[in-house]
């Protein structure tokens, strides 16, 4: 039963994102669609195919421009301060948030700066995402500094999973937050310029071992 419950709950987190996005987006076009549609035919006396789907654009955008200024900001935040005193209902929306906020960019300091790492195995690398710095047990258990590090899945980045990280085994990439998550999103089609050159504060570290070796 353990094991069903722990496989459930993994379950749950790993559909959650896609679930909540793909659900808000149909909700919103059924909405939007089924309120023009109707009023455009009464009007126009028949339905014009996938002005619907322009609306759901338009009312995007309007509630895109509705955000940024200071009236807009001001309601945002008072519904924020609503579900964040939700029981539930908190926890989902803030995460959610958070995540969807550092990938499209409205929050930048939640993914610190683009790093690799071997993962899973000596010899393979992968790619992740400094969220910051860790100085809580793992520090106490291991007398080293770790980070934490989110790793996002190919191609939904808003799923992953946290490692914590020593400092020593981590590679600061000379990349942008934003051209690491293009390589992560398009599985690796989408190189970011430059092919992802080592950070310059160490790229005159020479290592042996499990680390790499900047070329000269």
């Amino acid at each position: 039963m353990n094991a069903l419950r722990r496989y459930f709950l993994t379950g749950i987190v790993a559909i959650l994102p896609v679930g909540v996005t793909v659900w808000v987006l149909v909700r919103l076009f059924v909405a939007v669609d089924g309120t023009v549609s109707p009023w455009l035919a009464h009007w126009v006396g028949f339905e014009i195919p996938g002005f619907g789907f322009l609306v759901t654009i338009l009312f995007v955008l309007l509630i895109g421009i509705f955000a940024s200024n200071f009236i807009g900001r001001t309601v945002i935040s008072r519904f924020e301060r609503l579900f964040g005193r939700l029981p539930l209902v908190s926890k989902i929306y803030n995460a959610v948030k958070q995540i969807g906020d550092g990938i499209l960019g409205s929050q930048k300091n939640l993914f610190e700066e683009a790093v690799m790492f071997e993962y899973p195995r000596r010899g393979c690398w992968a790619i992740g995402f400094v969220t910051s710095r860790h100085e809580g047990f793992v520090v106490e258990y291991t007398g080293k500094p770790h980070l934490h590090v989110f790793v996002p899945t190919t191609p939904n980045p808003t799923s992953g999973f946290l490692l914590f990280l020593p400092e020593d085994d981590i590679i600061p990439l000379d990349i942008s937050v934003e051209d690491g998550l293009k390589l992560v999103i398009s599985g690796g089609a989408v190189s970011p310029p430059g092919g992802g050159r080592l950070s310059p504060k160490i790229a005159d570290r020479s290592v042996s071992g499990n680390q790499v070796v900047p070329e000269s």
